[in-house]
């Protein structure tokens, strides 16, 4: 794969990032000194990519999937993937390694399983598969087909946030209608185009805006939100399994909500590790009293009199585990036609210990931890030192924003879903 022009193509992810300086920049001892065949090392919760859009041949898709990826690697293959053409061979590279399909994804599939207008032979290998799976455990018997199944309801996916999650990332899309909504309101009509895309903008950025606009597009559509399950589905699969995960799109909006999830989840597993470590040992971590003061403009991030809060930095804060276990998680965006293929590649570190986080966020309706009787335990950073940044831990009340038929949203998860604030540390070794 190579870069056709100085100025490479990229996704509205892939120039946020790359246009955004990191906080700090740090070496470190590579915590993974003999990654597997074909792989280089990712930093812990750290992002490879989003990079630039590069030039594909279909020899390197292929070793994408069948040489670089394990074994025991799930696919999670998205709409377009079975409906727009692509060649037998890259299929045959997608069939050595097992596919699931979401719920979503199967209506969606419905036209093009009755008609397969591209992609024959890919259709009748999934009908087989799914015949296969409907008759698991009968008295019939057929030829096994490729590792191929559809996602079927899994309760540990509840136990795990999805519902949670869910709301954080339709929420994204939501912002489209609510805005037209208020605008046609103040206005007195429906808004233009160009007024729509100022007042998104203004708040949410180009990021922000794209799903605003998205949520307009399919508001009326009963799949509006089958992105959102691919991701979620898969981000849960690998940290619950263990087993690395891949995301195989043509669409820039998944790579965007892959992004969003994968941020969220990495500073709230930190927050419930920094709560954890306190409520073990309260001297750990030099936390003070602070009133929680309310200037009647900004909504105070916490309720009641007072919170704790811990200021301290990167250098000094490490609440990880010094043993994990570590789990890719992949987003291939695939563009251009099959003879003249483009690919968006982003992996990001994940650990199993993360599901943690996930259930106590399912069992507390949105917390980071359950350990301080209802306060939340939230962390924010900011620019310190070029290799230095300052970590604040709180732990209080939390402000929680009523979201219509959302329910209510802790308001540290609500701002960070909605606004395109990320930041990161340029990690090397």
């Amino acid at each position: 794969m190579s870069i056709g022009s100085k100025k490479p193509n990229m996704t509205v992810t892939s120039r946020f990032l790359n246009e955004r300086q990191p906080i700090a920049a740090k070496l470190v001892r590579c915590p993974y000194p003999y990654p597997p065949p074909n792989r280089y090392p990712i930093p812990r919760l750290c992002f490879r990519g989003p990079g630039p859009k590069l030039d594909c041949a279909s020899v390197d898709f292929t070793h994408a999937i069948s040489i670089a990826s394990l074994p025991n690697s799930i696919l999670f293959l998205d709409t377009n993937f079975f409906t727009k053409p692509l060649e037998p061979g890259l299929w045959e590279a997608l069939y050595t390694r097992q596919i699931l399909i979401t719920p979503g994804v199967w209506k969606e599939l419905l036209p093009w399983l009755k008609s397969p207008f591209c992609n024959r032979s890919a259709r009748d290998r999934v009908v087989a598969a799914v015949r296969n799976q409907v008759n698991r455990g009968t008295n019939v018997s057929e030829v096994t087909p490729p590792n191929i199944e559809v996602l079927l309801g899994d309760e540990s996916f509840h136990r795990h946030g999805y519902e949670y999650y869910m709301r954080l990332l339709a929420l994204r899309k939501m912002t489209g209608p609510i805005v037209k909504s208020v605008l046609t309101k103040q206005l007195g009509r429906t808004p233009t185009d160009d007024q729509f895309f100022a007042e998104v903008h203004a708040k949410f950025a180009e990021r922000g805006f794209r799903m605003a606009r998205k949520g307009l597009e399919v508001a009326d559509s009963p799949n509006k939100l089958v992105d959102e399950e691919v991701v979620l589905s898969a981000v849960l699969t690998g940290i619950m399994t263990g087993r690395e995960v891949y995301i195989l799109t043509r669409d820039a909006d998944l790579l965007e909500q892959y992004f969003k999830l994968l941020t969220l989840m990495k500073e709230q597993y930190r927050a419930t590790l920094a709560a954890e470590q306190y409520f073990a040992n309260p001297s750990s971590l030099r936390f003070r009293e602070l009133p929680v003061e309310n200037d009647g403009v900004h909504v105070p991030r916490f309720t009641g009199s007072s919170f704790l809060q811990c200021r301290t930095t990167d250098a000094e804060f490490n609440p990880l585990p010094q043993e994990f276990h570590f789990v890719n998680i992949h987003c291939l965006l695939l563009g251009g036609e099959t003879s003249r293929m483009k690919l968006t590649f982003s992996a990001f570190c994940a650990e199993t210990e993360m599901a943690k986080t996930l259930q106590i966020k399912a069992a507390t309706n949105g917390l980071n931890t359950d350990k301080f009787d209802g306060h939340n335990c939230t962390i924010n950073t900011a620019r310190l030192t070029s290799d230095n940044h300052e970590v604040i831990i709180s732990i209080g009340k939390e402000t929680i924003v009523p979201v219509g038929k959302f329910g209510h949203i802790g308001i540290s998860d609500f701002e960070n879903t909605l606004f395109c604030n990320e930041v990161r540390t340029h990690i090397s070794w």
